[in-house]
């Protein structure tokens, strides 16, 4: 499992190849724990002496927990452009996800949704973003002849940097900002450095109200949360994560990564290539010739009784300066749920286009004849 993607997407020109020890660390239940909870199993298809594909297939007790579900889901999805393997594969998780006395499968999921989630439907000539799915447009043709049906998409808008500064940024949010700041005594400021670990902290239980209601969202443990951001703190500017505060209270956040894709393109990961040389790579086309000019926003959340203040709204405008210092001309917020109306509104706001598309699929199991 760990070589196959580099033999499915080697005439694909948008696909960043993951850092080989990313992809060792997903699958090993030392540096993901969120492996130690799921009930999991791997799957190869082969034809011949062969791999042609892979899939996994899982249960998550905390999701069918907290939402009161009764599921299994599948994800690690790829496969050559062979539609018997493909099927064979995704027939194979349904079996499996059956046979634990589960009634629907829902997918592509590696493995929350703070990792890829979804599979990509659209846009496929867009760059491949950190942290985001991407795949072949087959993909979604041998999922759906399978009989699975879209649960849910997630939206991604891409946003110019210049677009949200001086005289560019709409009036109407402008005026809603100062006046929710004045009325409200909204303060925004930078995470402490000589208490990260602290505010780290405060990071966690924000994050875990400010989505406690969105769909498929289920709170993470804080290892899990610590072991995503113990993957890129290397990567972590402080000046690019603001938390807003009323009153000296908590009550939302933002944190920007730049899209390391970029800079990981040219690096060219492989199994076969000795780690070290490729974070050199990465660290030569990310400082010293500089390749990457977007950003992401891939955490962003507001505490429930703080909704419609407008603090999502600041924390957008906030990242924006920082942003433009270091060179960045575009920003990528994402993802967003198809159904969350004022995320979307907010997006289309400040100029911002849709240009990825991913999406949920799920299929009810009958018992088997």
């Amino acid at each position: 499992m760990l070589r196959l993607p580099w033999k499915v997407y080697a005439n694909d020109p948008h696909w960043v190849p993951p850092l080989v020890s990313m992809r060792r660390e997903k699958l090993n239940p030392q540096h993901n724990p969120m492996t130690n909870y799921l009930d999991i199993e791997y799957f190869l298809a082969w034809r011949g002496t062969e791999p042609v594909g892979c899939i996994a297939a899982f249960i998550n007790p905390r999701h069918n927990e907290y939402h009161h579900e009764h599921i299994g889901w599948f994800g690690l999805f790829d496969v050559l452009d062979d539609r018997e393997a493909a099927h064979a594969l995704l027939q194979t998780a349904e079996e499996w996800v059956r046979a634990k006395g589960y009634d629907a499968i829902r997918g592509p999921a590696s493995f929350g949704d703070m990792d890829e989630f979804g599979l990509q439907v659209d846009f496929f000539d867009s760059p491949h973003v950190l942290l985001y799915p991407h795949n072949p447009p087959y993909y979604k043709t041998y999922i759906e002849e399978r009989g699975y049906k879209g649960v849910m998409d997630l939206l991604s808008y891409r946003i110019a940097a210049e677009a949200m500064r001086g005289a560019n940024v709409p009036e109407k949010i402008i005026r809603v900002m100062e006046k929710q700041k004045k009325r409200r005594n909204i303060t925004l400021r930078n995470p402490d450095l000589k208490h990260f670990d602290a505010d780290l902290d405060m990071l966690y239980r924000m994050y875990t109200n400010a989505w406690k209601d969105n769909w498929g969202f289920v709170p993470p443990s804080r290892e899990e949360l610590y072991a995503l951001f113990n993957q890129f703190k290397r990567f972590l500017q402080p000046d690019f994560i603001f938390i807003a505060e009323i009153n000296g209270e908590p009550a939302g956040f933002i944190m920007l990564f730049p899209d390391l894709n970029q800079a990981i393109k040219h690096a060219r990961p492989h199994p076969d290539t000795p780690e070290l040389l490729t974070l050199l790579k990465v660290l030569w086309h990310w400082k010293v010739r500089p390749k990457v000019n977007r950003t992401r926003v891939p955490f962003l959340g507001v505490i429930d009784k703080y909704h419609g203040t407008g603090i999502d709204a600041m924390l957008y405008m906030a990242v924006v300066e920082p942003a433009v210092r270091a060179g960045f001309t575009e920003g990528d917020f994402g993802w967003v749920l198809d159904d969350n109306l004022a995320m979307n509104q907010i997006s289309a706001l400040v100029g911002g286009e849709i240009y990825n598309r991913f999406r949920i699929y799920q299929k009810a199991l009958t018992p088997a004849d």
